[in-house]
């Protein structure tokens, strides 16, 4: 059975790829200009996706100034079966056909509107609940003959363009996307430039004690005070969440490096850990060291930036009763404009490196997206970090 299935997912889809664009039956027009994809205010040198998906149809339409294409095709069981292959071995490192689905992934996704995007530098990218949890930057572009071999070589959809993630809440009159003014790093109506928060959890029952979030911290707060910019840092058991909610709106860029936890014990809330967190100690389902969903919803953010760096930041769904929103978009609605999350757990201390080495860029003049991709190619370009089970669960998801 295990041989069949080895065939079934690795040795099967090798064989396909060369006659998929073949297969895909996709067709592809311009509507006309009656057809207003939304209010966007898109640069020149950006590039809108929609994706639709149902169980046999992807619907992408792909705006770029004031053109948009509509390319619709037919699914069929290899994209499915890619699909679910390439989540599941990309976030537990298995390098067996990843990138085989990869390529597979791509040929479904992007290559109907490949050539339309062409020259632009970043894509924002829209998708429904079905590929919320895709990271597309890690598709490869199977026409590269680099694309035959894993490792540093992959081309990777992030090689050409900066991604950023749409949020899929409406906010009325906030729907607008508008990134002309992304990371000037000047702080606008904020007391501090970067705020960082940092409980550590030294000697806290049941939880992991993340000892390099306070070096990440402390290390990013020194970058922006040699910028001449203002930092303020709160370490272990000072970071406690009565605190976080009462200052977190002084900040420009609010930095979080803690757990998070999807559900208390006892079936009480999940949320962001502080200190002071006690997993025996609950008041009607809550506990004091859990910020929880509901109370990020009252906050009233200045943010132009929230950094989420826990485990699985990005996925954590929130049902309003209407709709299930991400924690991205919860924390858009108290007020922020951007949010870095991740998609899957990452390590303490390849985090801590990987948010130094952002700070860095983006303090040299980078915009968020621009210094985002710059992290991750210089990642792929060294065969230690090179899967993108390492850089890939980083994303920027944008109001």
């Amino acid at each position: 059975m295990i041989h069949i299935f080895s065939w079934i997912t690795i040795i099967l889809p090798t064989i396909m790829i060369p006659v998929i664009p073949g297969i895909i039956e996709a067709q592809t027009t311009l509507p006309s200009k009656e057809a207003n994809r939304g209010n966007y205010c898109l640069k020149q040198d950006e590039a809108l996706l929609e994706f639709a998906v149902t169980d046999s149809t992807a619907i992408v339409f792909a705006t770029v100034g004031d053109s948009t294409l509509l390319a619709i095709q037919s699914l069929n069981p290899l994209f499915w079966m890619a699909h679910q292959s390439f989540r599941k071995k990309i976030k537990s490192a298995d390098k067996r056909g990843f990138d085989i689905a990869g390529q597979i992934l791509y040929l479904f996704l992007i290559r109907p509107i490949q050539d339309f995007i062409i020259g632009k530098r970043r894509l924002i990218i829209k998708t429904d609940d079905r590929l919320s949890e895709l990271p597309f930057e890690a598709l490869i572009r199977p026409d590269d003959e680099r694309s035959l071999h894993i490792g540093t070589a992959l081309h990777y959809l992030i090689r050409d363009y900066e991604i950023i993630y749409h949020s899929k809440q409406d906010f009325g009159q906030d729907a607008v996307f508008n990134t002309a003014d992304e990371n000037t790093m000047i702080p606008v109506n904020a007391q501090f430039s970067f705020m960082g928060f940092s409980p550590v959890f030294h000697n806290n029952a049941g939880l992991s004690e993340l000892p390099d979030s306070r070096q990440e911290i402390a290390e990013i707060g020194s970058l922006f005070r040699q910028q001449g910019l203002t930092s303020w840092l709160v370490y272990e058991e000072y970071s406690e969440k009565e605190y976080f909610k009462t200052v977190a709106c002084m900040g420009k860029i609010v930095h979080l490096s803690t757990h998070y936890l999807a559900e208390a014990p006892n079936k009480g809330y999940g949320g962001f850990l502080f200190s002071g967190y006690d997993p025996a100690v609950t008041v009607d389902g809550k506990n004091e060291g859990i910020l929880t969903i509901e109370e990020i919803k009252g906050l009233q953010l200045q943010a132009d930036l929230i950094v989420l760096n826990a485990c699985a930041s990005g996925i954590v769904k929130h049902n309003s009763g209407v709709r299930d929103y991400t924690l991205p978009e919860v924390f858009i609605k108290a007020g922020a404009r951007n949010i870095l999350s991740t998609l899957w757990n990452v390590t303490d201390h390849l985090a801590g490196d990987f948010m130094i080495n952002f700070y860095r860029l983006c303090l040299s003049g980078k915009t968020y997206s621009q210094a985002l991709r710059e992290v991750k190619l210089q990642m792929i370009s060294c065969p230690e970090t090179a899967l993108p089970t390492i850089w890939a669960p980083y994303i920027l998801t944008a109001r």
